[in-house]
């Protein structure tokens, strides 16, 4: 039971963010962190999914258009109204990294969240933003799971697909090859008998010899 209970504890610990500090233009910044059993991709994309749920459309005009609106390595996006901030408008700063080089399947999601200008939240500040912002992140858990398993069945469909194409491929090759096989077997065939009937006009033809 204790172990069960330190087990059900840690994940708990895992999926809540914390607060840190992160280097921002020379500067450090107040900033939540949270870390994920996830890929790096998988995490960023949940960042779109998370921010079209909030009702912001992303600018994602060709592919990946939005990791390109980059400021010092935090992807940008402005005036996103959270779900429990009301109408308030932020700037969400994004950064996600691979938590270290052994564990290439869990990555650390910083975020930092701006009312403009770059001013940045803080606990001390307004706490009510804060905590909107924290409880924000904190979905990113339930959310890179339906993500990761999404992506998941994407992949096996289209995995599937593609053995799909390819035994669909081999078969009508088989079929042309069955179909070489039987004009083949019947031009040996034809080729035979007439070797046989050239053979015996020869055979005739050399009777005809005067003796």
């Amino acid at each position: 039971m204790l172990v069960i209970l330190l087990v059900t504890g840690m994940i708990t610990a895992r999926a809540q963010s914390s607060y840190t500090t992160i280097q921002f233009k020379d500067n450090m910044k107040s900033a939540l962190a949270l870390e994920l059993p996830y890929t790096t991709d998988e995490v960023e994309g949940t960042i779109l999914e998370k921010l079209k749920q909030s009702g912001f459309k992303p600018d994602t005009r060709g592919s990946f258009f939005w990791k390109r609106n980059k400021t010092d390595g935090f992807y940008v996006f402005n005036e996103v109204m959270l779900p429990s901030a009301g109408t308030q408008k932020l700037d969400l700063y994004f950064k996600v990294v691979q938590k270290n080089n052994e564990e290439k399947n869990n990555s650390i999601l910083y975020l930092m969240a701006s009312n403009g200008n770059e001013n940045f939240l803080s606990p001390d500040g307004d706490t009510i933003l804060w905590n909107s912002t924290m409880a924000f992140l904190n979905s990113f858990k339930d959310k890179t799971t339906a993500f990761s398993l999404e992506q998941s069945i994407i992949n096996q469909e289209s995995g599937i697909k593609d053995s799909q194409e390819k035994l669909a491929s081999l078969q009508k090759e088989g079929k042309d090859l069955d179909e070489k096989l039987r004009k083949n077997q019947d031009e040996q065939k034809n080729r035979q008998l007439e070797l046989d009937n050239q053979i015996k006009m020869l055979e005739n033809l050399k009777l005809k010899r005067k003796t």
